[in-house]
């Protein structure tokens, strides 16, 4: 880039190569994107197996948070 720059690169071109270079670099993330927002369902349920991968791991830190604040367990 320096290069370009002392063979008379001007900013504006510069900025538009930097836009171009970022666009490329994010355009398969924007594309997951598009793609997830288009199809809730499937967000949905990301979610929920998310969810129940974790509860159990998730229970067992809140009960040992519930015992060192004094608090009851649930149920």
């Amino acid at each position: 880039m320096r290069t370009a720059f002392e063979a008379g690169l001007a900013w504006g071109e510069a900025k538009k190569r930097l836009f171009e270079r970022v666009n490329d670099e994010i355009a398969p993330a924007r594309d997951e994107y598009d793609r997830l927002m288009a199809n809730p369902g499937e967000v949905e349920t990301i979610l929920r197996e998310g969810a129940e991968r974790v509860r159990p791991e998730s229970v067992a830190l809140l009960d040992k948070v519930r015992r060192a604040v004094g608090l009851r367990p649930f149920a």
